[in-house]
Formats: C-alpha cells, structure tokens, sequence
C-alpha cells in the first residue's frame, strides 16, 4: 500500500483484484483453482492493493463483503472501534502491576458467551495443589523445590 501499511484479508474472492477480469476463468473460478495458481492470483491481487491507500482498500474490500483488517500496531488495535464494541480487549486484576490488558475469551457466543474468570496464574501458583494431585507428599514437594526443579508462589 502506498504508505506502507499492512492489511490481511481475502483478495482471492471474486470481483477483487485478479478476480475482477478472471473469475470466469479456470485459474480463478473456485478457491481450488486459485490455490492452484497462487503465484499469480497472490500477484493480482498484490497489484490490486498496492497502488491504493489503506483506507481505499478497506472500503473497497468493505462493499465487496470481503473480510480484510488492517495489520495493527498495538496502540490501533486498542483504538479500533469494533475491538471496543466486541470486548475483545479487557482490563483484568494483576498482582504486581495493578490491572493488565489481556484478550478475552473467543469465541463469545450468544447464548453461551463465556467469561474471563481469571488471570494467568503467576508463576508456581498452583504447584503444591497440582504435584499434591499427581500423588507428590510434602517432604518430595519440598525436595523439588530446593532442587530448583518446580517453583512455588
């Protein structure tokens, strides 16, 4: 792109890029035949989106119902509208920092959405409970650790 941005998406669909002149054709018509003839269906469409900005494209690739997003750098994807309205990004309780950002649960469905219960759990957070549950006594447990072996919080 023109400015040096990044974006992903399917420019393979018909109607973008090389699609646009030879969808009718056998190296484009289904995605088989695309795969097929990657070299030149990843050059049409390189074309396609190089010569315009990515706003251009974004809109373009948006009327054709095609699914494209920019690459981000973190600060965009914190700023980008639709990262907001679906919550993908939550502010969660950390220890040593206070709050953390952290992505929350995919995929949320609608009658079954999920929750964030929790954080990564630090470091040796839960090594007593999980050795003790593999059968470990305290005396092997604690061996460990003087090993060096396992970590406890």
């Amino acid at each position: 792109m023109r400015q040096g941005s990044w974006m992903c998406g399917g420019p393979e669909s018909d109607g973008l890029g090389g699609g646009r002149k030879s969808a009718g054709t056998t190296g484009f018509r289904t995605n088989t035949h695309r795969v097929r003839h990657i070299d030149e269906c990843d050059g049409a469409a390189a074309d396609f989106i190089a010569g315009r900005t990515l706003a251009e494209n974004m809109a373009i690739f948006a009327a054709a119902e095609v699914t494209a997003n920019p690459v981000y750098e973190v600060d965009q994807l914190l700023d980008d509208p639709h990262v907001a309205d679906r919550g993908v990004i939550v502010e969660v309780p950390d220890e040593e920092a206070g709050s953390v950002l952290m992505h929350n649960i995919i995929p949320r469905l609608s009658d079954t959405p999920g929750i964030l219960r929790s954080p990564a759990p630090s470091l040796g957070e839960h090594t007593r409970e999980i050795l003790t549950s593999i059968g470990c006594d305290a005396a092997r447990i604690a061996g460990l650790v003087a090993e060096g072996t396992v970590k406890q919080a």
